[in-house]
């Protein structure tokens, strides 16, 4: 029987498929030590999964996403990504706060934008939005909330095959219920058949509405692939184990430092002499033949 061909290139598999093959993700802040944070991970994810990533270290649940999206480089291995993917969804996007809510949109249709004429997705963000004459005013001026609406409009003007997500922000929006009903009956529109991958632990709630199964990462590699609730209980057991090693580190160091300052304050109270009172004045020769 002749083995299965392992496809090489992305164009080899269907659309919305990712495949990890021994990747591997290096990160390093500062002068410190690189810290991998992806470790020779072998993954495949079918077109139109909808999976929950769960992780001790959102650093790790991070590269996750970043890595498939194209924001960050892996250090070795090889990451298959076929079709188009949307940017990390809930990161910090290319948004320009000098510019109106308009010339970015316009900037994002030109790049992700299918249409020839360009109005279509520009009035869709603008309607759904609903900034009125602030659209055409600069993000400087806007409230958290504005920014939310307009995240969430760009965030649904585009079709992608994959939507990796970290949060969907104002998800959770309770002040402005007619508005998040009809952001839900959009996503539900813009995600079906679609791949998505949701980082579980920022998404707890997105994650649960839209993910059919999960995986956990410990210290860089996939050790679980099950149900959501399975995934939230390990990753939760993987979390306080990783907190309870911080802490025992945190003290094994703080144990070295006093037994060092121990050693030292033996070495000085041992032959050295008493210190003088600062205070202290010696009275002159002169006043001390008077007294006598």
């Amino acid at each position: 029987m002749k083995p299965p061909t392992v496809p090489v290139t992305s164009s080899e598999l269907a659309p919305g498929s990712v495949v990890f093959r021994n990747v591997t993700k290096r990160s390093s802040t500062g002068g410190s030590a690189p810290n991998v944070v992806l470790d020779d991970i072998t993954y495949t994810i079918p077109p139109g999964k909808r999976l929950a990533v769960f992780s001790g270290s959102q650093e790790s649940s991070r590269a996750f996403l970043n890595c498939l999206a194209g924001h960050e480089p892996i250090s070795s291995g090889n990451l298959l990504v076929a079709g188009c993917s949307s940017w990390v969804i809930g990161s910090r996007m290319p948004l320009m706060p000098a510019l109106s809510a308009r010339a970015n949109a316009e900037f994002l249709v030109s790049l992700y934008g299918v249409y020839e004429d360009d109005t279509r997705e520009l009035d869709f963000i603008r309607q759904l939005c609903d900034l009125g004459e602030l659209f055409d005013e600069p993000l400087e001026k806007y409230s958290v909330g504005m920014k939310d609406r307009l995240k969430l409009a760009l965030a649904l003007a585009f079709q992608f095959e994959i939507y990796p997500v970290m949060r969907w922000d104002g998800w959770n929006c309770r002040s402005e219920v007619p508005f998040m009903r009809q952001v839900k009956r959009l996503v539900d529109r813009r995600l079906e058949g679609r791949t998505v991958i949701v980082e579980a632990s920022g998404s707890q709630s997105f994650a649960r509405d839209y993910c059919s199964e999960g995986i956990v990462l410990k210290d860089g590699k996939v050790i679980f692939q099950g149900s959501l609730d399975e995934s939230a209980v390990l990753a939760k057991e993987v979390r306080a184990a990783r907190k309870d090693r911080s802490l025992s580190r945190s003290l094994r160091q703080h144990s070295d430092v006093e037994s060092s300052l121990e050693s030292t304050m033996n070495d000085l109270l041992g032959d050295a002499p008493l210190a003088q009172d600062p205070w202290e004045t010696k009275a002159p020769d002169s006043v001390k033949t008077n007294l006598l």
